[in-house]
């Protein structure tokens, strides 16, 4: 059962965005092993998020919003540690190079 309001739509796009973001990485930057790591983490909580919609006892008793929240926090959570390891490389970069 997976389900199709609107609100999951809107997550099934953030969910295929976050997937060509990732696909681009893999094609276009020479970075690719980090990009190898955030498709391995990707595809763990999208697989996770898959049983989950999957089982209808999941959405009994109100708890579709908890599953909504549940896969928004996914990708919300992958997006916020990036951006913070990018942010500390940048700022070791910028330091290192400001000491020369």
């Amino acid at each position: 059962m997976i389900p199709t309001d609107s609100e999951f739509s809107m997550l099934y796009v953030i969910y295929g965005i976050t997937l060509i973001l990732i696909f681009c990485g893999l094609l276009f930057t020479p970075n690719r092993k980090e990009f190898w790591g955030h498709l391995v983490f990707y595809s763990l909580y999208t697989g996770f998020m898959v049983y989950i919609f999957s089982d209808k006892a999941s959405f009994s008793g109100g708890n579709s919003l908890a599953v909504l929240f549940y896969g928004f926090l996914f990708p919300l959570i992958h997006l916020v540690i990036y951006g913070i390891v990018k942010l500390i490389k940048f700022l070791r970069k910028n330091k290192a190079r400001k000491t020369v």
